[in-house]
C-alpha cells in the first residue's frame, strides 16, 4: 500500500526506524499498544495513524532518555500527515475575465495569463475525473461485494439450520462419535456466518463513503468545467481531450454459489476487497480534505439478525459480550458457548487473530464448549489456542499456561486420561518453575494430574499423589479450605479403589465431620461425603 501522502510516508518511515532500533517484533508490540499486527502493518505502510498509536509506539520502542524528543518529532510528523500542505494545483484559482486580444502592448501578457489559468484548471479537472473514476469503481466493488455477501449469509443461515437439525437428530439417537463431529460443523458454520455478516457491514460502509466522496467530486468537476469553458473562449483546448470516466455497470455481477468447502476462501477474498477499497477511499479523502476517511467510533455492529427483518437494530459487540457473560454467570453452557463463538469470530475479523482480547474470548469459547458437553471440540480449540498464545505471549505467560491446563483436562474428559495425565505432568514442571511449588495454580495442576492418574487405571499411585497434595494445600491454604477438603475426598476415594475400603470408610468419616463443620450439613459437598461414607461402609462390611 502506498502512503496516503508524502508526510504520512515520512511518519511511517520514522516509526519503522524506531521499531528496528528496538529489536521488537510486531507481535510483541501489538500487545503493548493494543493494536493487532495487521493494523500495525497497515499504519506502518503509510496510512495516517491515530495519535494514541503513535505515542504508544514511541513509548514501547524508544529508551526513556530519548523518548520525549522522539515523541515530539513523531507528533509533528503526524500533524503534517493529518494536514498536508496543499499543492499549488489544488485550489481553484479565481476566474479572471477573458481579456479580448486587441492590438497593443498588453495583449501578449493577457493571453499568457489566460492560457496559464486554463492549463491550471485543466490539470485539476483531469485529476478530479481520475479520482471520481477510482471512487466509482470502489463503490461498484463494494456494491458487488454486498450482493455476494448477502447471498453467502443466506446460504450460511440455511447451512446452520440444516446442520443444527442433523446435530439434534444425532443427539436424540445418542450417537456420540457422529454427534461430536456434527457439533464442530455447526460451530464452524456459525463462525463463518458471523464473519460474513461483519464483512457485509464493512462493504456497506465503504460503498457509502465512496459514493459521498464521488458526489462531492462531481460538483467540483462541474464547476471546473464551467471555469474552463469560460477561459477557453472560442479556441481549442486540452479540455477537448479530457479522459472520460467509464460508466459503472448497473448489475451486481454474476452470482456465485459458494460450496461449503469454499466458504473460507470466499470470505478471505471479501476481506481483501474491503481492505483494498478502504485504502483507495482513505488516499483520495486525504487528497481532498487533508485527513483520511473517518472511522466510525460506534461499537462494532454484529449483524446477527435475520436479513428478512433489517429494521431490527443490530447488537453491538459490547452487548454481545454482556449476553455471553450473563449466560456464563447463570451457567447456561450451550448459550455461553454459542455467544462466545460468535463473538470470537467477529472479534477476529475486526481486530485480527493476534489481538490479546481475541485470545481471551477464544479461551472463554473453548471453556464453555467443554462445559456444554463437547470436551473433544474444546480440546481441539484449546490446542490451536495454545499454539497462538505461545507464539504471541510466550510459553511462560499465565494465559498460555491456563490454556495448557484446560487442554489437558478436556483431553481427559474426551476419553484419554493417560494423555491428560502426561500433559499435566509437563505443566506441573513449568508452573513450578514459573510460579512456585505451592502456588494455587500449581496445586490445581497437581490435583488434576493425580485425578487422571487414577482414571488411567492406577488408583494406588493416585492415592499417594493426593496425599502429597493434601500436605501442600494444608500448608498453603489451611486444613479447612474447600480445596484441601476436596483433596482429602479424592485421597479417600482412591484409597478405596486401591483395595482398602475400611481405610476409605474411616477417611470419609473424618472428611464428613470437617465438611459439616466448615460448610454446613446441607451443603452439596457435605452430602456427597455422606454418600461416599455410606458406600465405603457397605464395601468394608462386605470385604
Amino acid at each position: 500500500m502506498r502512503p496516503v501522502n508524502t508526510h504520512a510516508g515520512l511518519l511511517a518511515e520514522f516509526l519503522r526506524l524506531r521499531i528496528d532500533e528496538s529489536g521488537k517484533t510486531l507481535a510483541v508490540l501489538s500487545q503493548q499498544v493494543g493494536y493487532s499486527t495487521s493494523q500495525l502493518s497497515t499504519h506502518l505502510s503509510g496510512r495516517v495513524p491515530p495519535q494514541r498509536l503513535v505515542v504508544g509506539l514511541i513509548a514501547a520502542t524508544v529508551p526513556p532518555a530519548l523518548r520525549e524528543r522522539r515523541e515530539a518529532e513523531a507528533v509533528r510528523l503526524l500533524r503534517d500527515a493529518q494536514h498536508p500542505p496543499r499543492t499549488p494545483a489544488r485550489p481553484i484559482p479565481p476566474v479572471v475575465p477573458v481579456v479580448p486580444v486587441v492590438p497593443g502592448q498588453d495583449s501578449a501578457v493577457s493571453l499568457a495569463q489566460a492560457q496559464a489559468q486554463q492549463l491550471q484548471v485543466y490539470e485539476r479537472l483531469t485529476r478530479a475525473l481520475e479520482q471520481e473514476g477510482e471512487l466509482r469503481q470502489a463503490a461498484e466493488n463494494s456494491a458487488r461485494l454486498v450482493w455476494v455477501l448477502l447471498g453467502m449469509v443466506n446460504t450460511l443461515e440455511d447451512r446452520v439450520r440444516k446442520l443444527t437439525g442433523e446435530r439434534d437428530q444425532l443427539a436424540a439417537n445418542m450417537d456420540g462419535g457422529e454427534l461430536d463431529a456434527a457439533r464442530r460443523r455447526v460451530g464452524r458454520a456459525e463462525e463463518q456466518k458471523a464473519t460474513a455478516e461483519s464483512e457485509l457491514a464493512r462493504a456497506r460502509e465503504k460503498q457509502r463513503q465512496a459514493e459521498e466522496l464521488a458526489d462531492r467530486l462531481r460538483q467540483e468537476i462541474e464547476a471546473l468545467t464551467d471555469d474552463l469553458d469560460r477561459l477557453r473562449g472560442d479556441g481549442t483546448s486540452p479540455h477537448d481531450h479530457l479522459p472520460t470516466r467509464a460508466t459503472p455497470s448497473t448489475g451486481p455481477g454474476d452470482q456465485r454459489d459458494a460450496e461449503a468447502d469454499d466458504i473460507d476462501a470466499a470470505l478471505a477474498r471479501a476481506t481483501a476487497v474491503n481492505d483494498q477499497d478502504a485504502d483507495t477511499i482513505d488516499r483520495i479523502s486525504t487528497e481532498l480534505t487533508g485527513t483520511p476517511a473517518p472511522v466510525p467510533e460506534a461499537p462494532l455492529l454484529v449483524p446477527d439478525n435475520p436479513l428478512t427483518s433489517p429494521d431490527t437494530a443490530n447488537k453491538s459487540a459490547a452487548r454481545l459480550k454482556e449476553e455471553a457473560e450473563a449466560a456464563a454467570e447463570r451457567e447456561d453452557a450451550p448459550e455461553a458457548a454459542r455467544l462466545y463463538g460468535t463473538l470470537a469470530a467477529v472479534s477476529t475479523a475486526y481486530f485480527g487473530s493476534d489481538h490479546r482480547n481475541v485470545l481471551l474470548i477464544r479461551g472463554n469459547h473453548a471453556y464453555w464448549v467443554d462445559e456444554a458437553g463437547d470436551p473433544a471440540g474444546a480440546r481441539d480449540l484449546f490446542a490451536t489456542l495454545i499454539t497462538d498464545c505461545t507464539r504471541i505471549l510466550g510459553p511462560d505467560h499465565p494465559d498460555t499456561l491456563i490454556s495448557r491446563h484446560n487442554h489437558a483436562s478436556s483431553t481427559g474428559k474426551a476419553g484419554d486420561p493417560a494423555r491428560a495425565r502426561d500433559l499435566h505432568t509437563g505443566l506441573i514442571k513449568d508452573r513450578t518453575r514459573v510460579l512456585d511449588a505451592d502456588h494455587p495454580d500449581t496445586l490445581i495442576s497437581r490435583h488434576e494430574h493425580a485425578y487422571f492418574t487414577g482414571k488411567a487405571g492406577d488408583p494406588g499411585r493416585a492415592r499417594d499423589l493426593h496425599a502429597g497434595i493434601i500436605e501442600a494445600r494444608t500448608r498453603a491454604l489451611g486444613p479447612h479450605h474447600p480445596h484441601t477438603l476436596t483433596s482429602r475426598h479424592e485421597h479417600a476415594y482412591c484409597t478405596g479403589k486401591a483395595g482398602d475400603p475400611t481405610r476409605a470408610r474411616d477417611l470419609h468419616a473424618g472428611i464428613l465431620k470437617d465438611r459439616t463443620r466448615a460448610l454446613g450439613p446441607h451443603h452439596e459437598d457435605t452430602l456427597h461425603s455422606h454418600r461416599q461414607f455410606d458406600y465405603w461402609t457397605r464395601e468394608a462390611a462386605g470385604a
